[in-house]
């Protein structure tokens, strides 16, 4: 699935939240002339890097009108920039399958390799050049070194912005020769204002699920209600507190629910949640539990990725997976 923020209108920037920190380094850099050629924006996944990303972008192609995190929505070049037309502004991330209509894995040497292409162009309005890469940590090897290399000779007012989840998988010497910008979690008041701005309809109750599940993370809980899985995980929890007993006629009607192609998106989210909820049994069991107790619950939660990845890797049915790793846990006990 594409991630909430990857497609941008100009009303997520004027509402970007939570990242004023970054945007005063940002904006203390650029107005002292230090703006670094090379940006990694860092954090977990859903939180508006991508959309910062942007709007810092937006922000240089103005000359710094406005703020990193609030660009003047007036001027023609933040327009431009935010609705990705700008010439002087290239946009770089993964790429959609056309056959089966799913993001690819990575960003390959071919889409990178344009980077070094566009920067050495004049730039159009005799200002900055700025390319941003959304999930930069999916670019392959090849893609990487052909990023290195224009780091390590970057042209002049030339900048690239790179997003990542994943700081480690981007090579050393990348990761050396840019800025690093940490983007902590959203805290629990901007969830609660961001939910309420895009889910207006929102159950008080269900508000409360969505901020304990998604971590910090307004992407993460604008696509469990946008793939309707919290009902699908809560039935998954309430088979599992019913273990060693199974209701096979339950699982076998949830199985059947999530289970189809169309349901894919609501499947992969629900059973993601309920893997991360064992994890957490097994974090909780470590601190407070005994050894034995321990043990079981890192069982149910390995045997449960391990069932669930073997069927994602050999595209095996969804239905029999779900049921195999219920089964499977009902071993453990």
């Amino acid at each position: 699935m594409v991630d909430i923020f990857a497609q941008h209108e100009a009303q997520d920037c004027a509402n970007l939240a939570g990242h004023s920190g970054a945007a005063r380094q940002v904006a203390e850099a650029f107005r002292a002339g230090r703006m670094h050629h090379a940006w990694l924006l860092t954090g977990m996944e859903g939180i508006g890097k991508a959309t910062f990303a942007l709007s810092m972008g937006a922000f240089a192609l103005s000359g710094g009108k406005g703020e990193p995190d609030r660009p003047m929505m007036a001027d023609k070049q933040v327009q431009h920039a935010l609705a990705e037309t700008h010439p002087d502004m290239l946009m770089i991330r993964r790429a959609v399958d056309e056959k089966t209509g799913v993001l690819k894995q990575g960003i390959v040497v071919e889409e990178a390799s344009r980077v070094g292409a566009f920067l050495h162009k004049t730039s159009s309005h005799g200002g900055w050049r700025v390319v941003i890469i959304d999930e930069a940590h999916t670019l392959n090897r090849n893609a990487q070194n052909a990023i290195l290399k224009i780091l390590e000779e970057p042209p002049a007012r030339a900048m690239i912005i790179m997003t990542v989840t994943m700081l480690g998988a981007m090579l050393p010497t990348i990761r050396s020769r840019c800025r690093v910008l940490q983007f902590a979690s959203l805290d629990e008041q901007t969830m609660r204002d961001l939910l309420q701005r895009h889910a207006k309809n929102l159950s008080d109750s269900d508000t409360e699920k969505l901020l304990a599940l998604s971590g910090g993370s307004i992407g993460k809980a604008l696509r469990i209600l946008k793939t309707e899985a919290l009902e699908s995980y809560e039935e998954m929890l309430a088979l599992f507190d019913g273990l060693p007993q199974l209701d096979l006629a339950r699982l076998h009607k949830l199985a059947d629910k999530i289970a189809p192609k169309a349901e894919s998106e609501t499947f992969e989210v629900a059973t993601e949640l309920f893997l991360e909820k064992l994890r957490k049994n097994a974090v909780e069991a470590a601190r407070k539990e005994g050894h034995g107790i321990v043990r079981r619950k890192l069982d149910s939660w390995e045997i449960t990725c391990e069932t669930l990845a073997a069927a994602d890797h050999a595209n095996l049915d969804k239905k029999l997976a779900l049921v195999n790793a219920l089964c499977a846990l009902k071993k453990v006990g």
